[in-house]
């Protein structure tokens, strides 16, 4: 905000210009839009110049002596709170879509599991960012697209004309939103594959009298038009800045890991480079490089694509989530320099499945044990993934809402397992193997935690690192289970 309020456009994407500051914007125009809309309104000057806000909140500061005010915290959550509508908005058509042919009751349990998230409470309303807004737009996309294999599913056909035109509407709309959401947050480009490879099939290819696949130009001129259009647009006023753009939504000289490992491959490739350096005196494991990390997504993406392909092919709403969480899961477990806020761009999306009603053409005992399997991967995804990601919130005073929020929403997340109804008026139950495998993750849950939260560092001496170090490699362990897991429900799917 302070960047977008007292600079020129021109100078937005360099801090180095007049040397007072070290503000930098490293997120796409539009985001920076929004920022300037925000610290540039009627709203704020007003509350600025009333003397309700100081102008130091949104000054170019040094970092030193640049703590907020209590006003200028409230205006900053407030915005966070503001731009929640947009969450709302976007959670709300996907938990139409995604509970098309199931009870009612399963539209408000689906928006609440995404509304309620903790990790959207902690990283927007406590860390202070704005995921929630973002993930409204892409939980839009995804509605739409499931909007529009529900309209084809319908059937009045009376209304054959309506549904024709909600189909192409929805796909546009789809495919718009998510090309804006890439001008807001270029995180989510690893997701770009998927949203190729799913409109190429599912709109752009059409079967002849044959049942031969032939490219419908029109599809594919307006489709591409409005998604051009939209994606490049927001760019058009740093043209001259490109490169300097490119640096900064791209810094590969931050290294492969943060300092906190996020719980992925990476976290038990470092743990193991460092235990091999102790045992081996300068010995270490090769360098892992940006292009390396590219390679290596893109490769363990091809079977998730293959099935993307398929719930295009299908109309498969169900095979359609699976393979945007494969696809955010495979980014976030191989992806360089990955934040360990970016699991939940696999979880959030997951919660959609949960109150999916399971319709398959193959409706048996096998169809549904992968629903019920894909609701305890939720469950340990979910768990393990916020876990990973406790300790941005490291403040005592922080650790009641915590635990609270994780332990209440986990709560709700069983509930919806036990309780939910895998197809028709059929309640599966647990075994004794989903059983065990929910006490073990509860247990290993339990353990970090304490570990965590409630071991005094200084019990740890000159090993002060140790509960980081088991937060990050013990979620990775478990995240990596369900990966694989995830890819083997996919094909059972």
């Amino acid at each position: 905000m302070a960047i977008t309020r007292h600079l020129p456009v021109k100078e937005w994407y360099y801090d180095d210009v007049n040397g007072t500051t070290v503000h930098t914007l490293d997120y796409p125009p539009s985001f920076a839009a929004f920022e300037y809309v925000l610290a540039n309104n009627v709203i704020t000057n007003y509350i600025v110049n009333f003397g309700w806000l100081d102008e130091r909140c949104l000054a170019l500061l040094p970092d030193v002596d640049n703590t907020p005010s209590p006003a200028c915290v409230m205006f900053h959550r407030s915005t966070v709170v503001l731009s929640d509508i947009i969450l709302w908005w976007g959670a709300w058509i996907a938990s139409q879509a995604a509970s098309f042919g199931a009870d009612q009751t399963s539209i408000p349990i689906n928006f609440l599991l995404i509304v309620l998230h903790p990790g959207l409470l902690w990283l927007d309303h406590i860390h202070f960012q704005y995921n929630g807004m973002l993930f409204g737009l892409l939980l839009a996309s995804l509605g739409y697209l499931m909007h529009a294999n529900n309209t084809v599913k319908a059937t009045n056909d009376d209304k054959s004309k309506q549904k024709a035109q909600s189909f192409h509407t929805h796909h546009w709309k789809a495919a718009v939103i998510f090309a804006f959401l890439l001008t807001m947050k270029h995180l989510f480009l690893t997701l770009a594959p998927f949203y190729f490879v799913y409109l190429l099939r599912r709109y752009c290819l059409v079967p002849n009298d044959n049942n031969q696949l032939r490219v419908q130009p029109l599809h594919l001129i307006t489709l591409g038009m409005y998604t051009t259009t939209t994606l490049f647009l927001p760019f058009l006023p740093f043209l001259k800045q490109l490169p300097q753009l490119a640096i900064r939504l791209f810094p590969f000289g931050r290294g492969l890991v943060h300092d906190y490992w996020a719980a992925n491959v990476w976290a038990l490739y470092s743990f193991a480079d460092k235990l091999l350096g102790m045992l081996l005196a300068e010995a270490s494991l090769p360098g892992v490089s940006a292009g390396m990390c590219a390679l290596l997504t893109l490769i363990a993406n091809v079977p998730g694509l293959y099935f993307t392909w398929k719930a295009a092919a299908e109309q498969d709403n169900r095979r359609l989530i699976l393979s945007v969480v494969y696809a955010a899961l495979s980014s976030f477990q191989l992806g360089f320099h990955v934040h360990e806020k970016a699991i939940l761009n696999a979880i959030i999306p997951m919660t959609l499945l949960m109150t999916m009603p399971t319709i398959s053409k193959r409706l048996n005992d096998s169809t549904m044990a992968t629903a019920l399997t894909t609701k305890i991967l939720f469950l340990e995804m979910t768990a393990c993934g916020l876990v990973g990601i406790f300790p941005l919130l490291f403040q005592v005073v922080e650790l009641p809402v915590k635990l609270f929020s994780f332990t209440a929403y986990i709560a709700f997340c069983y509930h919806v397992v036990i309780e939910g109804r895998q197809a028709g008026n059929t309640i599966v139950q647990l075994d004794k193997h989903h059983k065990s495998e929910l006490a073990f993750t509860t247990a290993m849950i339990f353990c970090i935690i304490v570990l965590f939260e409630f071991v005094p560092t200084k019990f740890f001496g000159r090993l002060e690192f140790l509960p980081l170090l088991a937060t990050s490699v013990s979620c990775a362990a478990g995240l990596i289970i369900c990966w694989v897991r995830l890819l083997l429900a996919l094909g059972g799917q």
